[in-house]
């Protein structure tokens, strides 16, 4: 069951977050909701390390690359970059995706784990839902290979 239920959390995974692109919340949550009802914790592990993954493929515009990142947060409620995440979601957001980035494997662990310790589904949903909307956000305001352009974007950063 193992190999068979990660192909089915990375297509979940892949669903929602491009329901959240095209700003289909209600779809990008029942896949998510799907993730946490139907898929290992597992499953939820490579649903996070597939988001963090593809936002870093879309920054540097071809394979991820582990290493040095500077990531700038995106106020979600605003949509402005460059502004230090309003909220503890988004602050969990860019730690994750930072952690993934650097290639750091205990930061990127401790990350998942604060999730994990989060008790109420629904509070744990606006952790998640603070990932999706960050990296959808770049997806739709950033070019894909940005942070190889030479110049961070407006906003000073690369988005998260």
């Amino acid at each position: 069951m193992g190999a068979e239920n990660h192909s089915k959390a990375r297509r979940l995974a892949a669903t929602a977050l491009h329901a959240a692109i095209d700003q289909n919340w209600q779809r990008a949550s029942a896949a998510v909701e799907r993730i946490s009802a139907e898929c290992t914790g597992e499953g939820l592990w490579d649903a996070l390390v597939g988001w963090c993954d593809t936002f870093m493929a879309h920054a540097v515009g071809g394979d991820p690359k582990f290493g040095k990142v500077r990531l700038a947060g995106w106020n979600v409620a605003t949509g402005a970059v460059g502004e230090e995440p309003p909220t503890p979601y988004g602050r969990w957001a860019q730690d994750l995706i930072g952690a993934r980035a650097a290639g750091d494997l205990d930061a990127f662990q401790a990350e998942v784990q604060r999730l994990n310790d989060v008790d109420d589904g629904r509070e744990r949903g606006r952790y998640v839902s603070a990932l999706l909307t960050s990296i959808a956000l770049t997806m739709r305001s950033l070019p894909r290979g940005y942070a190889s352009m030479g110049r961070a974007p407006a906003g000073g950063g690369d988005g998260a």
